[in-house]
């Protein structure tokens, strides 16, 4: 057997052995010390299948099977590697802050083996080699998910996180099931690695658009898209630790689905619409939300919901692999803010102790804002000519977006150093970032390229982003209102604040617990923003950080 046939079983199994082995009666004291392990032993397998794969090309395990359309097993690819590398090292890296912030807590030893479980399952489904095998894990990760947002009870945030959880976890694997067995029952092929030859069955058919729509539903069930995404702000009543992994293949899981599945899925019309409909919803929407969250995780989980928005929006452009990439960096950047969120509260407080910054003037504002727009558009201009980008409207789209997180950025850098230093300091350092990005971008392009299939017949002009940013940029406008800016605003903030707290269909204890004190819609003292009480933090969505 090859080495890859050795390595890529192993990194699947490693941390569903490690948690198993902790449920053992003797082994229960152990257990965290096992998924810990577990978890790395998986991530140096997935490292070094990575190596292997990147000297010899992609590898398979065996099928087995009873037919030659439902047989399960494993591929290992420059895609599937790369995905299986960040699952396994953010489940390692979580495993070890939960030995350490769990110690002595009774759910400690429940996590290691849940979340072992969990890793295992979503291992085996970004690897996956078939259709069958690839639902299947889907579906053991969502139920592996359920029983880790519920590690708390009976606590009634977590009874209600669970049953909330459950309840779209049904609603995605009832979708994703339906459409695999309709694309099987039409013909389709169900070996992952020919899917581009066979694309849909009757593509462009009503059996085709039902199918891609079916996969769209699985895929925004999974990533919280609006109107299925309670469940993942009712997962903060888990601990910190579960927001983190949840981060490793489970809240991007959509993405995953959709990239493998893409030309499926870029075979209809149906489809790609219905994904840049509920992309755009959420994206604004979430968005929105964040900017009014008072707590620090509360933010947190709706800015992933906006970022998988834009990540589902690129599957539907066809830009693969900047989905891939936006993919991987949301998971380990996300991951590591909930892993540091409490730090980031006591940050807040001493910057709160500190004295106020001077007050800056309309016309300054206006000067900053246009330097740090120029700086940004300088920048990103000056980096794409260097690396010399394929020419295309969807890259040119992509360019724009950098253009604007830049530009957000430099803002928010001259906001707090606008000296002359400052200003150095931007228009050195904006470029080096730029072209950090960019050649990041264009090696994920390189790199992947070869395992990712084309833009389908159906994919999204790009328009579609730019109208996004445009919406994301009236968004961002809504300032905390104020005694001068009562009326419409105060309405809308009021009314944005409100769509972020628990539904009232929750019981009232639950409502209790979970609850974040809601500011009033006009405050009384211009100090009273969102940002200011964002010391609330990490207790304010359940009883555990």
């Amino acid at each position: 057997m090859s080495a890859a046939g050795l390595l890529l079983p192993a990194a699947v199994l490693l941390p569903a052995t490690a948690a198993a082995a902790g449920l053992l009666p003797r082994a229960r004291r152990a257990a965290c010390r096992l998924a810990v392990a577990g978890s790395a032993l998986a991530a140096t397998a997935a490292v070094a299948l990575a190596v292997v794969v990147a000297v010899e090309g992609p590898a398979a395990t065996a099928r087995p099977g009873v037919s030659s359309d439902l047989w399960v097993g494993l591929v290992a690819d420059r895609l599937t590697v790369t995905l299986l590398v960040l699952v396994c090292a953010v489940s390692a890296v979580v495993q070890v802050f939960a030995r350490r912030q769990l110690q002595g807590d009774p759910g400690g030893r429940r996590f290691a083996a849940r979340a072992g479980f969990l890793t295992a399952a979503t291992t085996a489904m970004v690897t996956a080699a078939s259709l069958p095998a690839l639902a299947l894990a889907w579906s053991l990760a969502g139920a592996a998910l359920v029983a880790l947002v519920g590690l708390y009870r009976p606590a009634p945030a977590a009874r209600e996180a669970a049953r909330r959880t459950a309840r779209m976890v049904l609603y995605g694997d009832a979708a994703l099931w339906t459409a695999v067995v309709l694309h099987l029952a039409a013909g389709g092929e169900s070996d992952l690695r020919r899917l581009a030859a066979d694309p849909a069955p009757a593509a462009g058919g009503v059996t085709g658009a039902v199918i891609g729509c079916l996969l769209v539903v699985a895929a925004a069930v999974r990533c919280a898209q609006l109107p299925w995404h309670r469940w993942l702000p009712a997962s903060l009543a888990a601990p910190t630790p579960v927001s983190a992994l949840l981060h490793a293949g489970v809240v991007n899981a959509g993405g995953i689905l959709l990239i493998r599945l893409h030309p499926v899925v870029a075979a209809s019309w149906w489809a790609t619409w219905l994904t840049v409909a509920l992309s755009t919803v959420t994206a604004v929407t979430a968005t929105l939300i964040m900017l009014v969250r008072p707590d620090i995780k509360g933010a947190l989980v709706h800015s992933t919901m906006a970022q998988m928005a834009f990540m589902l929006l690129s599957c539907a452009m066809g830009l693969l692999a900047a989905a891939a990439a936006h993919l991987i960096a949301h998971g380990l950047f996300k991951a590591n803010l909930f892993l540091g969120s409490g730090s980031a509260a006591h940050a807040h407080v001493r910057r709160l102790q500190e004295p106020p910054p001077a007050p800056i003037g309309r016309t300054r504002a206006a000067v900053l804002a246009g330097l740090a727009l120029a700086a940004a558009a300088l920048a990103i201009t000056f980096a794409a000519r260097l690396l010399h980008p394929q020419q295309q409207s969807g890259a040119a789209v992509l360019l724009a977006f950098t253009v604007v997180t830049a530009a957000a950025a430099a803002w928010g850098w001259l906001r707090r150093h606008s000296t002359p230093m400052g200003v150095v300091l931007l228009l050195v350092g904006l470029p080096a970032l730029a072209g950090g990005y960019l050649t990041v971008l264009t090696a994920v392009t390189r790199v992947l390229g070869p395992a990712l299939a084309p833009a389908g017949p159906a994919a999204a002009p790009p328009w579609t982003l730019a109208a996004v940013l445009v919406l994301l940029a009236a968004a961002a406008l809504l300032p905390a209102p104020s005694q001068r800016r009562a009326g419409l605003k105060a309405r809308l903030y009021a009314f944005v604040l409100a769509a972020g707290q628990p539904p009232l269909t929750a019981p009232p204890a639950l409502r209790a617990s979970v609850s974040v004190p809601v500011p009033t819609p006009v405050p009384t003292a211009p100090a009273a923003t969102p940002a200011s009480v964002r010391v609330l933090a990490t207790q304010s969505e359940g009883v555990h950080p």
